[in-house]
């Protein structure tokens, strides 16, 4: 268990890692190109646990694994001023005297920096965000070369189960509609109809159906975590059987663990809440069931029995309701992975600057708890899913890092603009100014998400320990967490 812990927090680190080493590779590669002075290049904060100089550059590995960072002082809009000493009247710099001596000159001024043009900065600011959409490049050519698991709501917004007593049924959205917009946005699976319905108190879902395209407006609502959402909705998901309860009707009729149950009473199943509607409507009666064994499909007969400390028919099964059961792997091509990304994340920023969005986009922003909490829980996944989900953060962090903020890559970008069109670098006391008033924003955001993070993961890992008690339903962020459920 221990040892699992640590192999997983060292793919994370070095997952993690490889997004900042290639943001900070590209700033580096670009410096280096113009000849620019390079003082730092650091993976990680804080005391340096490895460090060499070459070449005029100290390249160093700090105690703190999270970010980094390359020190380019011509790229410093703010001269460098906090570092500035007190000068005395004549602008010489005071030193102290030996005791008993004279006083000494002081010492020489450090030679200027070299002069870099505007165009140049702007290029080595770009270039962090640069790396990491290489590496994206690089990453969505390996997950389509080799192929990602994919689960069906992967592939669509097919919807899998409808409590009847939400509002979503009394609407009028029922099992098997397939979403197809949300508010006008197209959606092509369950999770980006969950990002379009976290952002606002009422959607408009369009439903492809058979008799044709309705459009059913839904209220959303707060779910445990705090995330907004249409209550009562599940996606389609695979029944596969964990485990078969001894004597029960399942293990008579010949189901095994690993099994996935397609159809029942010539019905196909499209979740597990599905199916515990299904058998539950047929206490006492035998039942045609189809399972799928590897290639093999077979047809068995069950019958449901009544428990009566349920109150319904069940068949004597378990399923896993953490785990996310792949039944196909998927070839996307690199250009429709990067246009996803980029999709999600520019809307997500859309979102920000939208008055009647923002606070709800605000509500589900997470901090780096979280990333990490996905970080590991992709890893867990397996390692297709680990590089699909590492394709997303540099996307992530090659979008953001350009927003013309300052203390972000497009802050600089910023200030070498507006040297560029006046021909005058910011004064450096106001650039000092603005950078610190930024960074104490950046500061407060991350210890405000950092601090809702560690609250939400708690509510997680109290969720996920209901697992040990049969029948428990609990709503998470994104998908509804269902504990070990007998049927």
């Amino acid at each position: 268990m221990i040892a699992n812990y640590i192999y997983l927090t060292l793919i994370v680190v070095l997952l993690f890692g490889a997004v900042i080493f290639a943001h900070e590779l590209g700033h580096f590669l670009a410096a280096r190109v113009f000849k620019m002075v390079i003082e730092v290049f650091s993976l990680g904060f804080g005391p340096a646990i490895w460090k060499r100089k070459y070449r005029g550059t100290t390249y160093k590995i700090g105690i703190f694994p999270i970010g980094g960072y390359v020190e380019l002082p011509q790229m410093d809009p703010t001269g460098g001023l906090p570092a500035a000493k007190p000068k005395q009247a004549d602008g010489a710099e005071s030193v102290a005297a030996p005791q008993g001596g004279a006083s000494l000159p002081p010492p020489p001024l450090p030679e200027p920096l070299p002069f870099v043009a505007p165009w140049k900065k702007i290029i080595v600011a770009a270039a962090g965000s640069g790396g990491n959409l290489a590496l994206a490049i690089i990453i969505a050519w390996i997950v389509y070369f080799f192929g990602k698991p994919s689960t069906p709501a992967e592939r669509s917004a097919t919807i899998g189960f409808v409590e009847t007593n939400s509002a979503a049924y009394r609407q009028g959205l029922r099992l098997g509609d397939e979403i197809m917009a949300v508010n006008d946005a197209n959606v092509g699976n369950w999770s980006e109809m969950i990002q379009e319905c976290a952002r606002l108190e009422e959607v408009a879902f369009s439903i492809r159906r058979a008799e044709g395209t309705p459009t059913i407006r839904v209220p959303t609502e707060k779910n445990a975590l705090g995330f907004r959402t249409v209550a009562g909705l599940r996606e389609v998901s695979l029944c596969k059987v964990m485990a078969v309860e001894a004597g029960g009707s399942a293990e008579l009729s010949g189901v095994r663990p690993e099994d996935v149950i397609k159809r029942f009473n010539g019905e196909t199943v499209l979740s597990v809440d599905h199916l515990i509607a299904l058998v539950s409507a047929r206490p006492g009666l035998a039942t045609a069931l189809e399972v799928e064994r590897g290639a093999q499909t077979l047809a068995l007969s069950v019958t449901p029995q009544s428990d009566s400390a349920l109150g319904r028919a069940r068949i004597g099964i378990r399923f896993d309701p953490l785990a996310v059961d792949y039944d196909r792997v998927v070839h996307i091509p690199p250009g429709s992975q990067l246009k996803s990304h980029a999709t999600s994340i520019l809307r997500a920023v859309r979102a920000l600057l939208t008055p009647r969005e923002a606070r709800s986009t605000i509500e589900g922003l997470g901090g780096p708890p979280i990333i990490i909490y996905m970080i590991l829980d992709a890893v867990r996944k397996g390692l297709m899913i680990a590089l699909w989900f590492l394709c997303f953060l540099n996307v992530n962090l090659a979008i953001i890092n350009l927003l013309p903020i300052p203390v972000l890559d497009g802050g600089h970008i910023l200030f070498a603009l507006w040297e560029l069109l006046t021909r005058r670098r910011v004064h450096p006391r106001v650039a000092l100014a603005i950078h610190q008033f930024f960074f104490a924003l950046l500061i407060a955001a991350l210890i405000l998400l950092s601090g809702r993070d560690v609250q939400r993961l708690f509510k997680l890992r109290r969720l996920s320990q209901a697992v040990a008690a049969p029948e428990a339903v609990t709503n998470t962020s994104a998908a509804t967490i269902t504990t070990n459920q007998t049927k």
